[in-house]
């Protein structure tokens, strides 16, 4: 499915399983696609702490995440496919917000299209916002697509 991606625009779209990253994938497409552009699909899966977990828990989980990911990319593959985009998708380990902006640099984006879970004040001070960050530390322009409730 990868093409060069030379002379086309890279728009990197952050996804997870969240209605928050189909909205801004969907804001994407009804608003911004251009015919040429080569998509970047960034998920970076949850970490566990496995510092307690017996092995067969760890094995269990590691099963789990893998299979999680691995339906998440064929969605989005379908996605592709569906709207004749050209592209590809990717995973990372870390901090999300890190992992977003460490491939979209090394895979040359243009831009970074994130969803937000639209978090208060509090609980975006205690657990840290993964769009902030993104914004605050890309070294190419962010959109960040708010949740959109039906009727607004």
């Amino acid at each position: 499915m990868a093409e060069s991606t030379d002379t086309k625009r890279v728009v990197a779209i952050a996804v997870d399983e969240s209605e928050h990253s189909e909205q801004a994938f969907r804001w994407y497409m009804d608003n911004i696609r251009r015919p040429d552009d080569f998509l970047l699909l960034i998920h970076c899966p949850e970490t566990y702490d496995f510092t307690m977990a017996s092995p067969g828990v760890v094995e269990q989980l590691l099963k789990e995440l893998e299979e999680r990911v691995n339906k998440l990319e064929q969605t989005y593959r379908a996605k592709l496919k569906g709207h004749g985009v050209v592209g590809k998708f990717r995973t990372g380990s870390g901090k999300p917000g890190e992992t977003i902006c460490s491939i979209s640099k090394e895979e040359n984006a243009t831009m970074i299209i994130t969803g937000t879970r639209g978090l208060g004040k509090f609980r975006r001070t205690i657990m840290g916002s993964v769009s902030d960050y993104v914004i605050h530390h890309s070294n190419v322009p962010v959109l960040v697509c708010r949740h959109m409730v039906a009727g607004s």
